[in-house]
């Protein structure tokens, strides 16, 4: 049976190390469109951040959506048409800002088409990279911005932000949803935001079937979008925990692992 949706999550899952698709997937992927089958973005990354992968994947002229913010908005991308958000309050992102102040953290979000960011981090500019979006720096992000937010973001070393989300972040447990995109990057979203759950409800909203699914992914944000579907995949460079919880585990991002494993489940060749 032909899936009613194959989704991939984008930074080191269908983007190489060098953030791009290369060119057998884009290659392989433009052909299974052209046979039928539906294309899905699921990303912590903003909306801004996806368009570009989205258009060279020819995703609105073969109609599909995209999942943006960890599953905080989706959009058919066709018409370029909101069907879904969910959005941090100003009350809960001023909360998070006291957090990532308290905890000797940058904290950055997303306003007005940019990434703003408050305090200095190695890592601070990789956000600003991977998404081509303008960054500002700002003395006070609580004055700053004046609104209800997409999601916010702690950046720090990898042992904080582990340390962070095993230790600290249960007290936003009622509010916020928490999860970690790449080792440096804690995410803050509304609470129930995820990709498996805008899976869900992308589902019940066009009556598809999640069982009849294919998601890939390699993070931690990845993990119930691989329990969610009937077919999870994870990539080789996964981490381990993806890879215990998907159906196949399939070769990495630089070695165009997508193509490989769909090869074989579609009956399609590369």
């Amino acid at each position: 049976m032909k899936p009613d949706l194959i989704i991939f999550d984008m930074d080191d899952t269908l983007l190489t190390s060098q953030n791009k698709v290369s060119e057998t997937t884009k290659d392989y992927l433009l052909k299974v469109q052209q046979l039928g089958y539906k294309l899905t973005l699921a990303s912590g990354r903003p909306t801004e951040g996806m368009l570009a992968v989205a258009k060279a994947l020819e995703l609105d002229k073969y109609g599909s959506y995209i999942m943006s913010y960890n599953g905080g908005q989706t959009i058919d991308i066709a018409n370029q048409t909101v069907i879904a958000k969910q959005s941090v309050s100003k009350a809960h992102f001023d909360r998070i800002v006291d957090f990532c102040r308290e905890h000797d953290m940058l904290v950055l979000t997303y306003y007005e088409g940019q990434i703003v960011i408050e305090g200095t981090h190695k890592y601070m500019g990789v956000e600003a990279e991977l998404t081509g979006m303008p960054m500002i720096q700002v003395d006070d992000i609580k004055a700053h911005v004046q609104t209800d937010v997409p999601k916010a973001m702690a950046v720090a070393d990898e042992d904080k932000i582990a340390h962070m989300f095993a230790t600290e972040v249960t007290q936003f447990a009622d509010d916020l949803a928490v999860t970690i995109s790449k080792p440096f990057f804690l995410e803050f979203m509304s609470k129930g935001v995820s990709k498996g759950a805008a899976i869900r409800r992308l589902a019940e909203q066009r009556q598809l079937s999640v069982d009849n699914m294919i998601a890939f992914g390699d993070s931690a944000n990845d993990l119930d979008m691989i329990e969610t579907v009937g077919t999870g995949v994870a990539m080789g460079n996964a981490l381990d925990i993806v890879k215990e919880k998907a159906q196949y585990v399939t070769k990495s991002h630089d070695e165009d692992g997508i193509p490989f494993i769909l090869a074989q489940l579609l009956d399609v060749e590369i």
